[in-house]
C-alpha cells in the first residue's frame, strides 16, 4: 500500500508511480455513491460476528465443532472488516459484494531512481477503490485500473492499466547532461491465486511510447488482521526486465555519454541486455484511529540483483529503501 505505498511498484524508483489526479479525480466522482460503512460500523459488525460465532458454538454443544474451524470463521471477519492496503489486488479482503473507496495523502522519502544514492522527499496522493461489479473491477493509484475477466474459485485473471512515471536530470548529479524519461502509459496482464492468508501473483507489463520495454514480476503477499481496527501485509517482489527496458532506464548511448562527459559528469557507453531486475520486500501497516480515518506506514526494501542493472554506470548504490506514512479516509 501507500503497493513500496507497497505502491506494484520501480526503475526509477516511481515503479508504482501515483497515475494522473484527473483520472483519479475522474474514477473517484464516478463511484463516490457506492461507498461503505464507516471503520466504527464495521468494527461493530466484525465484534457481532465474533459473538455470533460464539454463540452458535455453544448453542450446538452436541455438534462436533471443531476449534479450528470457529477460529477461521473469527478470522475471516475480522478480515472481512478491516481495511487493507496491498500491491496484490487478490491479497486485500473481500468486502462482501460492497465498494470500499479510499483516499490517502502521504509523505514518501525514496531514492530518485532506481539505483541511485540521492534521495528526496516527495508528496505521496493515494486512492483505491475495489468492489466495484461484485469485486471484477478495481482502481489503485499502485494497481491502476484492473479489470478481471478469468473468476474460477481461489484463480483469477485479468488486465490492467496504469501510468509508469520516469525521471528528471536535474534529480541527481549522476544524471546531468542526459535526457530526462517522461513518464509512459502501460497495459499489463496478471494472473493471481489467493490461499488465504496468502496471496500470489504472476504479471507482464508493457510501458508503450516511444520507448517501450517490457517487465515481468513474480509476488505474493501475507495479509492478517489482529484486530478489527489494525491491518497488516507483508509481500515480497521478484521481477525481470527485457533489453529494451534496460536501456530505457539503466543503459547510456555515444551521445547522451559524449553529452553528460562534456558537462562534467564522466560517463561511459553502456548497452544491457535483458535479466533479472530487483527483489524486494514491502511491509504496510493500516490502522483505523476513527470511524473514517486511519494512519498508514509503508516500508519497501528493494536490491538490484540483476547485472544488467548492477553494471550499468548510472548504478550508485544497489540497496534502496522507500517509506511513507501518512493519512487515509475511508468512505
Amino acid at each position: 500500500m501507500i503497493h513500496c505505498l507497497t505502491k506494484d511498484s520501480a526503475p526509477p524508483y516511481d515503479c508504482h508511480a501515483p497515475m494522473p489526479v484527473a483520472f483519479l479525480f475522474s474514477a473517484f466522482m464516478l463511484t463516490i455513491g457506492l461507498g461503505t460503512p464507516s471503520m466504527a460500523q464495521q468494527v461493530d459488525s466484525a465484534a457481532q460476528i465474533d459473538s455470533a460465532v460464539q454463540v452458535d458454538s455453544a448453542a450446538q454443544p452436541d455438534s462436533q465443532i471443531e476449534e479450528v474451524d470457529v477460529t477461521s470463521r473469527k478470522q475471516t471477519a475480522l478480515d472481512a472488516e478491516a481495511i487493507s492496503l496491498s500491491d496484490t489486488p487478490d491479497a486485500e479482503p473481500s468486502v462482501g459484494g460492497k465498494t470500499s473507496i479510499v483516499l490517502g495523502a502521504a509523505a514518501r522519502v525514496a531514492p530518485v531512481y532506481e539505483g541511485s544514492k540521492t534521495t528526496k522527499v516527495s508528496p505521496f496522493p493515494y486512492i483505491d477503490i475495489h468492489g466495484l461489479f461484485h469485486d471484477r473491477v478495481f482502481i489503485s493509484d499502485i494497481r491502476g485500473l484492473g479489470i478481471e475477466i478469468v473468476e474460477a474459485g481461489a484463480f483469477r485473471a485479468g488486465v490492467s492499466f496504469n501510468d509508469r512515471g520516469g525521471r528528471t536530470s536535474s534529480d541527481s548529479p549522476r544524471l546531468r547532461g542526459l535526457p530526462d524519461i517522461g513518464s509512459a502509459a502501460s497495459v499489463a496482464g496478471f494472473m493471481t491465486y489467493s490461499l488465504k492468508p496468502f496471496a500470489f501473483e504472476f504479471k507482464v507489463q508493457r510501458e508503450l511510447g516511444s520507448q517501450p520495454g517490457t517487465e515481468a514480476e513474480l509476488a505474493s503477499s501475507f495479509a492478517m488482521a489482529p484486530s478489527p481496527r489494525w491491518h497488516l501485509s507483508v509481500g515480497a517482489q521478484l521481477n525481470w526486465h527485457d533489453a529494451k527496458f534496460n536501456q530505457k532506464y539503466f543503459g547510456v548511448t555515444a551521445a547522451e555519454a559524449a553529452q553528460a562527459t562534456a558537462l562534467g559528469n564522466s560517463m561511459t557507453v553502456y548497452a544491457p541486455g535483458s535479466g533479472l531486475g530487483t527483489v524486494g520486500i514491502t511491509a504496510t501497516s493500516v490502522y483505523a484511529l476513527t470511524e473514517h480515518w486511519g494512519f498508514v506506514t509503508r516500508l519497501g526494501l528493494r536490491d538490484l540483483i540483476g547485472s544488467p542493472a548492477k553494471n550499468s554506470p548510472l548504478t550508485e548504490r544497489t540497496f534502496g529503501v522507500d517509506f511513507a506514512a501518512g493519512a487515509i479516509y475511508k468512505f
